[in-house]
């Protein structure tokens, strides 16, 4: 993700939960954006699968701004502008909030617990300066901070006590310096200086029935980045485009786990890795648009990335062109090589790793096609993408929402030969006509690796998926907003029990794992609502009342197992029965508020 020409790093409020829920850039600041899903232009990269590059919104000259407050969070923006001829403009936002699908303090005959959190809040702000319409100088800052605490002791789903603690904090802070200036009517040059901070403190412990681990993660980087575009028009038919990009890191590592799991998905041991170093990356592009006829644009690139703490580089060159049908649309087409480096804050020292993987490469080609008809428009890509060097990596096999992912017996490595993932995606969106805009989307896709001479899906393949939202103006005062979300069931691996004789004669029970991810989770579908309810004041300015639902009808989606000794009963028959426990995502989550915006 980038925002005015930076790089945002670990950009996700609420980590402790899948890697993250939302973004920590408020969307109301967000003037465009430009999602590349694959097939990107060669000033983009060391990423392989897309790119989403967002641009804020240019403050108005007048002041205005929004106070908003719900069950769940707080914000407040605001921008406006400066000088005899508004040359100075600004835009901050705030935001703070408390995600309460984790309950609070709560006692009860088989439960404990003391929580706070999680909670989040984050700031963005930005002052730009025209010196002119052609020489513009902007300063941004971006801060965000997450923390979660919770002391839990309960009865588990076999009428054991367990217990579990976490503590955790996430800060993020950005600033970077814009400057944006055209040469004559030929030559525009961007150049952004940019320094920043990740720190991640996470510590926690799990007791349980032939389960205990004590956590302690701590881990820092330290930022400092240049990079710089030139793009030049040599005629109206032929465009150059050349940069590049150096950054810096200072990153420390303090991770302690101390873990011993019995029984027959057990293992012990003492995890440490204490290490602090520097690294740096370079990178340098170039590209070569032109026009040939009246209906093809070509451009060609190439891209040389180079990082320190794995000595490696790549090269990666990238052919993009359009193709105008006219009334029929057009025809869009990429192909090249894509690479991605492990990041220095991506050590995988969790799990005892204290080596960085070599970069991936992925040899990628995406065809589409795009039409608008009238208010509608449709877009329809379709992609193939091969990885010959794809990074080893751990993964959870049943357990996947744990916010501890190493503190479970399913954690195993998986090295693949190679991997590769094709789709198709259709797009289709109506909007500013009528009371109605909806936007819905399908894609069909396959994410595999290849593994002893099978294609396995990877954990997050989802075969088919559906989206669909829409805003209904039912009057001037009244909207209703929904959001309907739907994809196949998530790869999992089977598991049952057999029954096996000791040498001294007694029966034990041995776990039987089925091939990997060979069989599905139940199909994911969940429905979120928003109905709005608007004032307008003689001022012009507004007042919002609003109730948001998510999961309206409550769906109760399947995200994982929990998998141990007590799964599995040995029957007087010699058979071996296995109880299936599951693990859910998010129950129904209902909010209200009201916002009040304004202008002078």
């Amino acid at each position: 993700i980038r925002i005015d020409g930076l790089e945002i790093f670990e950009p996700y409020h609420v980590k402790d939960f899948d890697n993250g829920i939302f973004s920590i850039i408020d969307p109301e600041v967000i003037g465009s954006l430009d999602l590349i899903p694959g097939g990107f232009p060669a000033e983009y990269g060391d990423k392989m699968a897309g790119v989403l590059d967002l641009t804020t919104a240019r403050a108005s000259s007048d002041l205005s701004g929004q106070i908003g407050v719900s069950i769940l969070s707080v914000w407040a923006g605001a921008s406006g502008s400066l000088g005899a001829e508004d040359e100075t403009r600004w835009r901050v936002s705030a935001r703070h909030g408390v995600i309460e699908f984790v309950n609070g303090d709560e006692e009860e005959e088989d439960e404990v617990r003391r929580a706070s959190g999680p909670r989040y809040w984050d700031f963005i702000g930005r002052v730009e300066h025209s010196f002119s319409s052609s020489n513009v100088l902007s300063v941004s800052v971006l801060l965000s901070n997450d923390s979660f605490e919770e002391e839990e002791m309960e009865l588990d789903d076999f009428g054991d006590f367990e217990s579990d603690t976490i503590d955790s904090e996430y800060e993020s802070s950005y600033l970077w310096l814009n400057h944006e200036v055209a040469i004559g009517e030929s030559m525009f040059v961007e150049t952004v200086l940019s320094a920043g901070t990740v720190e991640d403190d996470r510590r926690a412990t799990e007791e349980g029935v032939g389960a205990s681990a004590a956590i302690r993660d701590l881990r820092a980087m330290d930022i400092l980045g240049f990079r710089q575009n030139w793009s030049f028009q040599l005629s109206p038919r032929h465009y150059l485009k050349w940069g590049a990009e150096a950054r810096s890191y200072d990153v420390s590592y303090d991770y302690t786990n101390d873990f011993a799991f019995d029984g027959v998905l057990g293992s012990d041991g003492l995890t440490r890795f204490v290490d602090s170093f520097s690294a740096e990356s370079h990178a340098v592009y170039f590209a070569d648009r032109f026009r040939i006829g009246d209906a093809l644009v070509l451009e060609l690139g190439a891209r040389y990335d180079r990082q320190t703490h794995t000595d490696e580089d790549q090269l990666s060159p990238r052919l993009n062109l359009v193709y105008d049908l006219g009334r029929a649309g057009a025809l869009r087409a990429s192909a090249g090589q894509y690479h991605q480096s492990q990041r220095p804050n991506e050590l995988q020292v969790e799990d005892g790793e204290s080596a960085f993987f070599p970069a991936e490469r992925a040899d990628t080609l995406v065809l589409g096609w795009e039409r608008s008809f009238g208010s509608y428009n449709l877009r329809i890509d379709a992609y193939n993408r091969d990885i010959d060097s794809p990074r080893p990596y751990y993964d959870n096999i049943f357990e996947t929402t744990n916010p501890n992912p190493e503190a479970t017996r399913d954690r195993i490595l998986i090295a693949p030969e190679s991997s590769n993932a094709h789709g198709l995606e259709i797009f289709v969106s109506r909007r500013g006509v009528g009371r109605l805009n909806w936007w819905g989307s399908y894609t069909w896709s396959e994410v595999t690796d290849r593994l002893d001479g099978r294609d396995v899906p990877r954990s997050f393949d989802q075969t088919h998926a559906v989206s669909l939202s829409g805003t209904y103006r039912m009057s001037p005062k009244w909207t209703i907003t929904g959001l309907f979300n739907y994809h196949t069931g998530w790869p999992t691996t089977a598991v049952s029990g057999r029954a096996v004789a000791g040498p001294d004669g007694t029966v034990g029970i041995e776990v039987v794992l089925g091939d990997l991810r060979s069989e599905r989770l139940d199909d994911y579908h969940r429905l979120d609502v928003r109905v709005s309810r608007f004032v307008e004041f003689a001022s012009g300015n507004s007042l919002e009342f609003f109730l948001d639902v998510q999961n309206v009808y409550a769906r109760e989606n399947i995200a994982g197992f929990l998998v141990d000794d007590r799964n599995f009963t040995l029957l007087p028959s010699g058979e071996v029965e296995y109880v299936e426990i599951t693990e859910e995502s998010f129950p129904v989550v209902p909010s209200f508020g009201v916002a009040y915006s304004f202008t002078q």
